[in-house]
This record gives C-alpha cells, structure tokens and sequence, in this order.
C-alpha cells in the first residue's frame, strides 16, 4: 500500500537519482519522477517516470495529474548552465514556478529544495568558514535565493513546509555523468599513466592545501529523505556534506600510490585547455581494456575539475544544525574516493 507519493522534479539528475531509488525500494512510498528524458531501463521498487519539459506549466500540470495524489515534492532541476559563473536566475526560477503551480493541490505535506555551496557565494571569492545556514547573503545574483523565497512565500498560504538541503561538491558511482570529481581524477590518472608522466595536481597551490569537503549522493538522498519526515527539519535549511574534511595535499598521494603513479609537483594548468588532444589517448586505453566509454567527453569533465581545483580557499560547511535537528549519518571522504574508482573499475569505465 502506497502511503505517500514524492514528485521528484529532476529525478534522473545526479543530486536526484539516488533519492529517487532509495524512496522506490521504501514501504508505503513511491518515487514518480519528472524528467526530459526517462530512463531506459528503470531501476528496481515503486517508481514511476513522467516525460516533463519542465519549461512548459502544461507539461507540468499533465505530469502531476498523472502522477495522482502527490503528498511530497523534491525539486533538484536545474537551468543548462556553465562552470563557475553566475547562473541564470529567470530561467532557474521560472522552472520551480511551474513545478510549483501545478503541485498546488490539497495532498501536498511538504517541499524540498536542492540548493548548494554557490548559496555562500563559493563561486565569487573566499567565503566565511565554515558556513552557518544564517550567514548574510552575498549580493545577487543568485537563483538560490530567488527560489528559497518564492518556496516561503507560497507556504505562508499553504498547509504544507519545506525545507532545503545545502550540499558541497557531489560524488557518486554514476556511468556516463562526466561532472564527477571521481572519474576526472580517474580519467586524469589513467592518460598521466599512459604517456609516462608524473601525477601531478592540477590546480592552484593554494587549492592544494585548503581544507574541502564532498558530499556523496547516497549521503545527500538519505539526508533529503529525513528532511522529508522529521518534523525538526520543517522550514529549515541544512548544510549537508560527508561529515569530514579533507585537504588535496593528504588524499592526492595516496591516489597517486593508488594508481601508481610517480607522486608529482603542483602544476597549475587549465585541464580543459591540457587535456583538449587526449580523447585519442583515452580512445586507446579504453580499447585495450575493454572499457565500455570509448569517448573521453563521457568520463570527464575537465572545466569542472578546473573549478574545483582553482578554488583557493577553505571550503567547510557547518554540520551542526543537521546534527542538533537528528541528522548524524558520516561518510570518510579519503577511503570514500577509493571506493567509488574501485566501483568504477569493476564497471569497466576505468582501466
């Protein structure tokens, strides 16, 4: 018997796709989710995927209607947007609007929003750290706030709450999502191997050395779901991230000795730049090994590692207000990252 039906807008995103199996694989929930492209070969549990152009408020309301009587909504879509910059607020907002308006019915308990770290600005310049969730906002533009207001303003009229997750970095074991710090290490390590150089760190020295910190998606989807049914969590926001800190200058050796590679220098170069001519290289490791991604484009996103390496300055989220609230799962970043390339390994999308 189903109890509670979660609309997951954004469902096959790589924020979203973990939720929306572990609600799938819970008794008395299902998943229905809402995305342009529904997966061939859905995965396993009470799930449901709708077609949604998430542009168009008919779209929308077609959606919801099929997908009954929706007791909770999970918004993690997002505009098409570039690495780094400021993203577009009119298109981001209008995307929640529409999902919102045409949720707007009497069955709906509650809402949660994907945020993230570009909420303290990390996108702009050295932050406060670690961040509190009632830190001042820096100056817009930013969509995140535009939508955490619009959320609060329609709950002032409604019976349902919300709430807001705010991870940092995400990793997953996800084939075929090249915006993943794991398999561009990965895909880094193998071509450095292949041509015979040094693992060297590809980002600014200062980056090198500052403390970070990931959130893994399995935590994320665990997290949301909590938000989802504990009544502490109502019409609040969370940082929420493995629960530890890390700095590259630890981890990166011990990657190197993992893909025994000669331990390098910090080097800083543009990845995107650098690794322009070595879909070639990439083409050739993944045909002697049987790898089941021939084209680099498909492992590896290098503005992203580009990004995240030529941020020089701490990035620690306060974890305090989730742990008061109950929240106390805790993932080991360092062993964490060796687990995922193993499991990308064993699928063949690394050598």
């Amino acid at each position: 018997m189903t109890d509670n039906i979660a609309l997951i807008a954004g469902a096959t995103g790589a924020a979203a796709s973990r939720l929306t199996d572990l609600i799938a694989r819970t008794p008395g929930w299902q998943a229905v989710g809402l995305c342009r492209n529904p997966p061939a070969d859905p995965p396993p549990g009470n799930v449901r995927y709708i077609r949604t152009d998430l542009t168009d408020p008919a779209s929308c309301r077609a959606a919801v209607a099929a997908a009954g009587a929706v007791t909770h909504m999970v918004y993690a879509a997002r505009a098409p947007f570039g690495e780094g910059g400021v993203e577009d607020v009119p298109a981001n907002l209008a995307l929640l609007r529409n999902v919102l308006d045409a949720a707007d019915i009497p069955s709906l308990r509650h809402v949660h929003l994907l945020e993230g770290g570009k909420w303290y600005g990390l996108h702009i310049g050295p932050m406060r750290s670690p961040t509190r969730e009632d830190d001042p906002r820096h100056m817009p533009p930013n969509f995140y706030y535009d939508q955490q207001d619009l959320v609060t303003q329609r709950r002032q009229s409604k019976g349902w709450t919300w709430s807001a997750s705010r991870p940092q970095y995400l990793v997953d074991v996800a084939p075929g999502r090249a915006r993943n710090l794991i398999t561009v290490v990965g895909a880094y390590a193998a071509i450095c191997k292949e041509l015979g150089v040094a693992f060297d760190f590809p980002g600014a020295p200062g980056s090198y050395t500052a403390l970070s910190e990931i959130t893994d998606c399995s935590v994320l989807a665990r997290f949301i779901f909590w938000c989802m049914t504990e009544p502490n969590a109502a019409d609040r926001a969370f940082n929420i991230t493995n629960g530890d800190v890390f700095r590259w200058s630890n981890l990166w050796p011990r990657l190197a000795d993992y893909f025994g590679l000669r331990p390098g220098i910090v080097r800083p170069m543009k990845l995107e730049r650098w690794m322009a001519n070595k879909a070639p290289i990439w083409r050739k490791i993944a045909e002697r090994d049987g790898l089941c991604l021939p084209d680099i484009d498909d492992v590896a996103l290098w503005p992203y590692g580009d990004f995240v390496w030529n941020i020089d300055w701490d990035i620690v989220s306060s974890m305090t207000q989730a742990r008061l609230a109950g929240f106390h799962d805790v993932e080991d970043t360092e062993d964490q990252f060796v687990r995922h390339l193993d499991a990308y390994r064993a699928l063949k999308v690394l050598p």
